[in-house]
């Protein structure tokens, strides 16, 4: 039985050492088409739960608007900023596992991503069991990918938006560390409503 214990002991060590080496999705990522980018952001949780990831729409070569969001009262909020990975919980090295919000239909649906290289982001999502499909993210590495982000001050809009947006031209070199980021102070309440 003592042995038993000792076993389990180190197996949990082992996957809790696993889950802390696997590689980082946090930065901003080049969805397939080249239209957007996605930021994805480790937000703390509660004490002793581990972070979660979000990922928001960070630049567009196109504003849009939430136009097929089935809540009436979010249907012409801004695309940018609003959350597409959403509540991205780590199951298993190199996996995280939430939801991911299509804009294009208005829906919410299962999804994982993981890293196939480190500068490939792998996202996935079904519907149910039967219809799966997904993605395959570059990681942008250059400030001058486009689109190109614009430096925002991000706030909750008054009345079902997403997030306003402040914007300057952003600086080369400039990047928000993790603490100074607004997106894990306000993201959850952003979720789309379907």
């Amino acid at each position: 039985m003592r042995s038993l214990i000792l076993s389990g002991a180190v197996l949990f060590a082992a996957t809790t050492g696993a889950l802390a080496q696997s590689p980082d999705p946090v930065g901003e990522w080049l969805v397939e088409d080249g239209t957007a980018r996605i930021k994805v952001v480790s937000c703390p949780q509660a004490q002793g739960q581990p972070p979660v990831l979000w990922g928001v729409i960070w630049a567009e070569t196109k504003p849009g608007v939430d136009s097929s969001n089935p809540d009436p009262s979010q249907k012409n909020r801004p695309l940018l900023g609003a959350p597409i990975l959403i509540n991205m919980k780590q199951t298993q090295a190199n996996k995280w596992e939430g939801k991911i919000y299509d804009a294009n239909g208005g829906s919410l649906y299962d999804s994982n991503i993981s890293l196939t290289r480190n500068d490939m982001l792998a996202v996935r999502g079904c519907m149910g069991v039967i219809f799966c499909g997904g993605q395959d993210w570059k990681r942008v590495t250059g400030t001058n990918t486009p689109p190109i982000p614009q430096q925002a001050t991000l706030v909750p809009q008054a009345k079902g938006g997403a997030m306003a947006s402040q914007t300057k031209g952003m600086s080369k070199g400039a990047a928000a560390g993790p603490a100074a980021d607004p997106i894990c102070s306000n993201v959850a309440g952003l979720v789309p409503r379907t």
